[in-house]
């Protein structure tokens, strides 16, 4: 029995760990591309209006120095990646165990997820929290592409709950 338990649970885990880990992917792979493929103007103008920095190098740098740590800027270039990697990946699990609550979630295979996770997190956490200026401070441009990239998360984060969901015999 509690075998079973646990191999239920790591189960679990695995599945929702892959499921971030091809959402996150799709995300960067979809990012970079549109990012690489914009304007100079409108690259630069993105990269003043945060600082030059990440949302995701804003959370590590203000956890380092709340532990008392002082980072230098590849320091926090790295571990910024690092963090994004990881909350993309985990949110996986979030996305599984809310998909399982809320079936509705995965509608147009996984695009509902998509835009309300770029509506709440980038468009709504991100600013209140303070790791990036309000959305008046960017492009449509900068709010599409992440836009693009969230859907593709979401797309992404339900193929692979659909291929890796257990076959009912």
């Amino acid at each position: 029995m509690a075998t079973k338990l646990m191999g239920g649970v790591g189960s679990q885990l695995a599945r929702g760990i892959v499921t971030g880990l091809c959402g996150t992917q799709a995300l960067d792979w979809v990012g970079i591309l549109l990012y690489d493929n914009e304007s100079t103007a409108t690259r630069q103008a993105e990269d003043r209006a945060r600082n030059h920095r990440h949302a995701y190098e804003v959370a590590v740098d203000r956890l380092a120095r709340r532990l008392g740590r002082r980072l230098d800027d590849e320091q926090i270039t790295r571990w910024g990646w690092r963090f994004h990697k990881f909350f993309g990946i985990t949110s996986g699990l979030g996305y599984l165990a809310l998909r399982r609550k809320f079936p509705r979630l995965g509608a147009g295979y996984g695009l509902a997820f998509g835009a309300l996770f770029f509506v709440v997190v980038d468009e709504l956490m991100m600013p209140l929290s303070r790791l990036t200026p309000g959305p008046r401070a960017f492009s449509w441009k900068v709010h599409a592409r992440g836009a693009a990239a969230h859907l593709a998360y979401g797309v992404a984060a339900e193929t692979a709950a659909r291929l890796l969901e257990p076959r009912r015999t």
